[in-house]
């Protein structure tokens, strides 16, 4: 089967997901064929899956999407350089203590149910003037995990013609 005719399936199946209307069989087929679509998403990202993770919760989408962070200096509004359900990278002018687990609202395109939760910082690069950190979420619920996951599918489906 060729990739295009595959791509094509796959998106057939997710649309269906996202309306709920897959039979159990057919809801199975779904789950592998979004692991093997995140299998190839990864290899093209050059990542490695660690043994046992699911690539499905591991790769990213290249997507500003808005996250209002809670500090302990207070609020900060910004938008995301990429997202995976594991975390997200955003530039801050000042990264925060590596101790500081902010509260995260991120908004989830097309007016969807923004999703909650706690981040912890995993690392900084100083940029000129900037810097890029990145968050690892904690402790997501696995429905809101399962909401950013699908949404994720959604952004990187958008972008392959």
């Amino acid at each position: 089967m060729s990739a295009n005719l595959w791509v094509e399936q796959f998106r057939t199946l997710h649309s269906h997901a996202r309306k709920g209307s897959l039979p159990e069989d057919e809801r199975r087929r779904y789950m592998a064929a979004r692991e093997q679509f995140a299998r190839a998403l990864t290899a093209a990202q050059g990542m490695r899956l660690p043994p046992g993770q699911s690539a499905r919760r591991t790769f990213r989408i290249a997507q500003g999407l808005q996250v209002d962070l809670s500090f302990a200096t207070g609020p900060m509004r910004t938008l995301t350089l990429d997202v995976s359900v594991g975390g997200f990278s955003v530039m801050l002018h000042k990264p925060p203590s590596e101790s500081e687990e902010p509260g995260f609202t991120l908004r989830l395109p097309g007016n969807l149910e923004p999703v909650t939760g706690r981040a912890k910082l995993v690392s900084s690069q100083r940029k000129i003037g900037t810097h890029r950190v990145s968050f690892a979420i904690q402790g997501l619920a696995e429905k809101d995990a399962e909401r950013l996951e699908t949404a994720l599918f959604d952004l990187a489906l958008e972008r392959i013609k």
